[in-house]
């Protein structure tokens, strides 16, 4: 247990004194210090360049462990406990979703920061710090009781925003971040593939959580998934985990393995600044300048938001179109249906195409889908809201893991996903308030999907104008 503790303590103080070495105010010997240290992280606690195959792949399985991990943050591993919390604090269940959207939006506001935090100390120990804290918080919530009003939303607030933080937000960026960088020509295929599993165990994490609360409550589930957080998940961190092929000495897409000379930094000064990337990659307030970033960040804010929204009201949608809540919550299933393939498809187009193709195809997708769901009482429009969200949803996966790292490069990827993934969450918290709001001052739903629609429709003006440049500048 001891040794346990201690290689944590130590891949995590030694991440965490490896600064970026393209800092300017750093001398030639620091940069070169760092950099050993940097590197020689990448062969503990065993070196890569040994496995038989490509260790990337390995990077793939346990990049999708710890996105699944990142379950308990999630609005799919947090909802199945909102009954519990609203009998135990005492708090209304308004009371909870306005701590909910407080936890959420102040989430969004940090995550460029913790984008930084992943260039700056690398996805391996921010994914440590990230499981550390959410199993952390998990603890802290499974004691709760009841409490005041403006105590418990207080407490709630904070309580949801660590969740967020770290589960929804730092292990997802981290591990999702850590995949990107260990592809190139299949990073596509390979993110899609991942998003696939993911989003099946997304799935089935609430029939799963449901089954632990029935052992003995909720206070013991969350302690539970504290445990398995810390124990198993942790040691795959550590063990697996590696923040790029070139800190562990090896060529992304497994071309060729560095020498053990580059790779440890003592003996070459061939070995670039930093670990990942070039000099021509894009920094982050360069990749907030361009067009394309917000050509395809505006799409996925767009269904951040309103499918939250949606799915946050959809009984209450489904009574105000004549449908019983069994009609309206099935159109899930189909939903997923039509998007893993679309998935799978929008990976194998991006590692061949710009990704600007594919936020077009995202865009018109909502356009579609945002006036239809209104008619889900209806045969014609519950085909086309489903098809719709479905070719969305496999655009999503597409657009947040693999478009960042082929427009912008890896140099600076962690802090560029953090402003898209920081964009996302908010537009998450803001949906479902925004669409309560227009229902309340408009007595109906559609108001709010047919307003929701023009956030996309500026990101289709932006990606169309992105592609058509882009075209011109390939010719």
């Amino acid at each position: 247990m001891r040794e346990g503790i201690g290689s944590v303590m130590h891949v995590a103080s030694a991440a965490m004194a490896s600064y970026r070495t393209d800092d300017p105010s750093l001398t030639a010997e620091s940069r070169r210090a760092i950099s050993s240290r940097q590197t020689a992280l990448g062969t503990q606690p065993f070196d890569p360049r040994r496995s038989p195959f490509y260790y990337g792949w390995v990077i793939v399985i346990a990049g999708t462990i710890g996105a699944i991990a990142s379950v308990p943050g999630q609005t799919a591993g947090v909802s199945v406990f909102t009954d519990d919390l609203i009998s135990t604090t005492g708090l209304t269940r308004l009371q909870i979703a306005i701590s909910y959207l407080i936890g959420t939006g102040t989430s969004g506001l940090l995550l460029g920061a913790g984008g930084r935090a992943i260039d700056r100390y690398g996805s391996r120990v921010v994914s440590l710090w990230a499981t550390l804290g959410l199993a952390t918080t998990l603890l802290g919530l499974s004691v709760i009781g009841p409490m005041s009003t403006a105590v418990g939303i207080i407490v709630m607030s904070a309580g949801f925003g660590c969740l967020r933080f770290s589960g929804q937000g730092l292990l997802t960026l981290a591990s999702r971040t850590m995949v990107a960088q260990w592809f190139d020509r299949r990073r596509g295929f390979v993110t899609a593939l991942s998003s696939a599993f993911v989003s099946f165990s997304f799935a089935a994490a609430p029939a799963v959580l449901l089954a632990l609360i029935d052992i003995d409550g909720f206070r013991t589930a969350w302690r539970i998934i504290a445990v398995v957080l810390v124990v198993v998940v942790g040691s795959i961190i550590i063990v697996f985990y590696r923040v790029s092929p070139e800190a562990a000495g090896i060529e992304i897409d497994g071309r060729t393995s560095m020498p053990d000379d580059q790779v440890s930094g003592q003996h070459s000064e061939r070995r670039s600044a930093s670990v990942v990337g070039t000099d021509q990659d894009a920094t982050r307030s360069e990749a907030l300048r361009d067009v394309r970033f917000w050509a395809l960040t505006i799409p996925v804010v767009a269904l951040s938001s309103t499918a939250t929204a949606i799915t946050f009201h959809i009984v209450d949608l489904g009574s105000e179109l004549g449908m019983t809540d069994a009609e309206v919550v099935r159109i899930f299933v189909p939903i997923a249906i039509v998007s893993v393939p679309v998935t799978l498809g929008m990976g194998w187009l991006i590692d061949r195409s710009t990704p600007l193709l594919i936020a077009v195809f995202m865009g018109v997708a909502q356009l579609v889908m945002y006036p239809t769901v209104g008619l889900l009482d209806t045969g014609w429009g519950a085909v086309a809201a489903i098809a719709a969200w479905g070719v969305s949803q496999g655009c999503f996966s597409a657009l947040t893991s693999a478009a960042i790292p082929k427009v912008f490069g890896r140099r600076h990827l962690g802090a560029i996903s953090g402003a898209q993934m920081s964009a996302m969450v908010i537009g998450s918290a803001v949906g479902p308030a925004f669409f309560a709001l227009a229902q309340t001052l408009t007595g109906d739903y559609r108001t709010a999907l047919w307003l929701s629609a023009a956030l996309p429709a500026v990101g289709l003006l932006f990606a169309v104008e992105s592609l058509r440049q882009h075209r011109r500048t390939a010719a």
